[in-house]
């Protein structure tokens, strides 16, 4: 019957043959001989893997040297989150002691906190260009929010009412004054503290930033964009705050 076939033809199925015969002859001479063993991976990869240094340690290798990040961090929302999540892995500590800090601070928090349909409503999601506010550049998330602790329904509601109550009713304004005077009024850097200051003192201040008696461009731009009735929520907003002890409200 193959004498019958034309020679075309007949040459075709030749090359054929010779092509499976050789990707046969390949596969046998390519695959590890341990492929297949376990399953459809390389078996001896296993025991190479265990006997390797391991890159992630996990944060019980962190904390023995950092005791002021690991106190915030074991009592905050990040707590299950791992260090080397957002300071990567390390093969030991660093020289100066201090951890790896991404360059991109906004594009590693977006990573887990960007809003997107598919996550879980409870995890704290922002839409970029709109948080804090639209109007400005988004700034980076560390200038309002302490990476190690960020804030947390569950772990201000077992500090007590005194400070559950104002946190869980913050003026939506709030989040202009947090990029420099911190999410709970207390101050950041070289900035005063707004906690605990009274409510006449503020509103006086504010207008008097708006009006130009007090001279600053960057309080006078911020305190313009305020209606009246903004100036008073805030006003009584960080009225109630509590004052930690190391903090003294303005006067």
């Amino acid at each position: 019957m193959i004498n019958n076939l034309p020679k075309h033809i007949f040459r075709l199925l030749l090359l054929l043959s010779l092509f499976l015969l050789l990707a046969l002859v390949a596969k046998i001479w390519l695959t590890d001989p341990s492929f297949y063993r376990y399953g459809h991976y390389r078996a001896d990869a296993i025991p190479e893997l265990a006997a390797g240094t391991p890159v992630y340690k996990g944060s019980a290798y962190c904390v023995g040297c950092h005791d002021k990040r690991a106190a915030d961090w074991s009592s905050g929302a990040h707590v299950v989150v791992q260090c080397e999540v957002c300071h990567g892995p390390d093969r030991g500590c660093p020289e100066n002691g201090k951890a790896m800090i991404p360059v991109d601070t906004i594009r590693l928090c977006t990573t887990c906190h960007l809003a997107l349909p598919a996550r879980p409503a409870r995890q704290p999601q922002i839409v970029l260009g709109e948080h804090p506010f639209s109007d400005e550049e988004t700034p980076e998330c560390f200038t309002c929010h302490d990476p190690h602790s960020p804030s947390n329904e569950e772990l201000l509601a077992k500090a007590g009412p005194t400070v559950l109550e104002p946190l869980t009713k913050l003026p939506v304004a709030a989040s202009k004054c947090a990029k420099c005077h911190g999410k709970r009024g207390q101050g950041r850097n070289k900035t005063p503290a707004l906690a605990g200051m009274e409510a006449a003192v503020f509103i006086e201040q504010m207008n008097n930033f708006k009006s130009g008696v007090s001279e600053s461009k960057k309080m006078a731009k911020y305190a313009k964009r305020l209606s009246d009735e903004e100036i008073e929520e805030l006003a009584g907003y960080y009225e109630g705050l509590p004052v930690s002890p190391s903090e003294e409200p303005l006067e």
